[in-house]
């Protein structure tokens, strides 16, 4: 019996593919392609692309790219034991939508896996020649796309398939560059009094497609609250700083311990006061937090360099467009904090659609941290797509949509990061537009997909392909 897109998804999902570990599912769909009799193509760092030849009459037709990636970001519930490089996704099906317990879903972008799959097996419809692109470390460092063979692609119509809402279509993407903050550290012996301070409870969520929301970040929260305490005269030396899991997650949680010399009540009481003017901050987000006691251990010199760095780091939406009404197009997010035997880093992650914009924000970053004598590295730059007025691909898509569902497509850009950025980089004549079912809370535990737009992405893209 013939796999349905739904089927092919929760295969997806019983396969562990987080970001840089793709391998199990490159491995399950190159052996599709042998058994399909598909010709394929995968390179060492494992993106994989699949040619379907043009059904009868549609030879002369040009090719089309359909393009998603693999990997998904891989972020749990604090109170989740699931491990992503060995274990299926737990999924279940409530009232239409597709959940994993107490993890991410993965739908950005194993829909795209899906769609391209079923496509790819199903021998029912008019289409002309297809490229299916399955690319790797799309969530993380950008390194898949970079890496696929210029050769592999001869079509210069592409359908990117890692949009999340149905009746929309990205007309730009952000691009960005991600930063560690590096602070060497010096751990000494101290028999002070040792807290626990744990802020949890925040949303989280995707950091191109939600920081224009105004989510509270746990790091930066933390930040703040600590920061006070130092202007009122409370003692705080950090032992650790641990939090986040993902740099373009916005981070939910974070654990930081420190010892203080402090009356033990008085500060207990200003946290909390800190604390409660934090959550009036964000009404809408289940804010809290614990601060418990502990007993001494080490502690970090020159703690105070960190707390006045996360006070005043830049957080959030840096700039709005002119053009477009409350969409952002600079940004900032404090992604994760990591403590070692060695030092202490923190990664941010910038996105801009402009290249200027993104520099000036680096160097503001980057002056701020030389004050307090912590290093900055950047890394895994990728680059932006930039709107194009003459899309003919776009303009097809929106006349087959309005004639499919008798409703105008959406055309919206996107703070977030796309592969299409790359893409059209390499390939400045490639015409493209996005699609993708309507995928709910990504990048969070709360994820979900709308079964019955997976169903409409694909059934659309399957009658569309005979128009092309």
């Amino acid at each position: 019996m013939t796999k349905d897109v739904l089927d092919y998804f929760k295969t997806i999902c019983s396969i562990p593919h987080p970001s840089g570990h793709e391998e199990l599912l490159g491995n399950y769909i190159e052996e599709f392609a042998q058994n399909h009799e598909l010709d394929y193509a995968r390179n060492e760092i494992g993106d994989i692309i699949i040619y379907k030849e043009a059904t009868p009459g549609y030879a002369d037709y040009a090719p089309i790219l359909l393009q998603g990636h693999m990997d998904m970001v891989a972020e749990k519930d604090a109170d989740s034991n699931h491990d992503f490089l060995t274990d299926p996704l737990e999924i279940y099906e409530e009232d239409g939508y597709l959940h994993a317990t107490k993890t991410t879903l993965g739908a950005d972008d194993g829909v795209a896996v899906a769609i391209m799959l079923a496509l790819l097996s199903d021998n029912s419809f008019k289409h002309p020649r297809l490229e299916c692109l399955f690319t790797v470390q799309e969530e993380t460092t950008m390194d898949g796309i970079t890496h696929v063979d210029k050769d592999w692609i001869h079509a210069r119509k592409m359908i990117s398939l890692d949009g999340d809402v149905v009746g929309e279509t990205n007309v730009s993407s952000a691009g960005g560059v991600q930063l560690t903050i590096r602070k060497n550290a010096t751990f000494v012996e101290s028999h002070d009094q040792g807290y626990k301070f744990y802020v949890k409870g925040l949303l989280g969520g995707h950091s191109g497609d939600a920081i224009k929301d105004g989510r509270g970040n746990a790091i930066k929260i933390a930040g703040l609250v600590l920061k006070a305490c130092l202007d009122n005269g409370f003692d705080i030396r950090f032992s650790s700083l641990n939090a986040g899991q993902k740099a373009n997650a916005i981070c939910r949680d974070g654990l930081f311990t420190f010892q203080s010399t402090s009356n033990k009540e008085e500060l207990k009481a200003f946290i909390h006061e800190r604390m409660e003017e934090q959550k009036a901050l964000y009404p809408l987000e289940p804010l809290d937090y614990t601060l418990e006691e502990e007993q001494s251990g080490h502690v970090i010199l020159d703690s105070d360099a960190l707390i006045h760095f996360l006070a005043l780091c830049p957080y959030g939406v840096e700039k709005y467009s002119y053009y477009f009404n409350h969409f952002p197009v600079l940004s900032l997010n404090l992604g994760i904090m990591e403590t070692t035997e060695k030092a202490v880093e923190l990664i941010l992650l910038l996105r801009s659609e402009n290249e200027i914009n993104l520099k000036l924000l680096v160097n503001e970053v980057e002056t701020l941290a030389s004050l307090f004598g912590l290093s900055v590295t950047p890394s895994d730059e990728y680059y932006g797509w930039s709107y194009d007025p003459d899309s003919q691909l776009r303009k097809s898509y929106k006349e087959a949509y309005k004639k499919a569902y008798d409703k105008e497509l959406k055309e919206v850009p996107t703070h977030g990061g796309l592969e299409t950025g790359y893409l059209s980089r390499i390939f400045p004549d490639m015409d493209i537009v996005t699609m993708g079912p309507n995928c709910i809370d990504i990048h969070t535990p709360q994820e979900k997909l709308e079964i019955k737009t997976l169903y409409e992405v694909h059934d659309f893209i399957k009658n569309w392909l005979g128009e092309l």
